[in-house]
């Protein structure tokens, strides 16, 4: 499957169609993103396809951050990277297929804005960090009398 002309990878085509690419509780989200989630989103195929038309016609340079050696990669080009839902208002996470057009790695931008940062290597990790990465990660917890 294609966004904007970029495959989306195979894992999270898995993920969102066996319902695994959903809110994972709040603590896993602070721990994988070093942030407060406020409202979070992980979008499902229909609202990844609505976000990233907007996101290629986006021209506020604050979602664009900018380029850091010491906390690379800092900044995003959105022809060449797909939106994947939001930890609160104006803090996107995203798929950056500037290094691998295989295997994206994802990025989300700090809520101080202006900066973009690593927080998994490709989906599959972020999969793992998230604990989706398989059905019975996602199962409702069973209550033990």
């Amino acid at each position: 499957m294609q966004i904007n002309g970029l495959h989306l990878p195979p894992a999270l085509t898995r993920a969102i169609g066996e319902r695994r690419w959903r809110h994972p509780p709040v603590h896993v989200l602070r721990r994988v993103f070093r942030e407060s989630p406020i409202r979070v989103q992980l979008y499902d195929l229909d609202a990844m396809h609505a976000a990233n038309r907007g996101w290629l016609k986006e021209k506020d340079p604050a979602y664009f951050g900018r380029s850091d050696d010491k906390k690379p990669p800092g900044n995003i080009d959105p022809a060449r990277s797909l939106l994947l839902g939001l930890l609160g208002p104006h803090m996107p996470f995203a798929l950056d297929y500037r290094i691998s057009s295989d295997r994206p790695r994802v990025l989300y931008l700090h809520s101080g804005g202006d900066q973009w940062i690593t927080v998994a290597g490709d989906v599959e990790q972020l999969l793992a960090r998230l604990q989706l990465d398989s059905l019975d990660s996602c199962a409702p917890a069973r209550r033990v009398r």
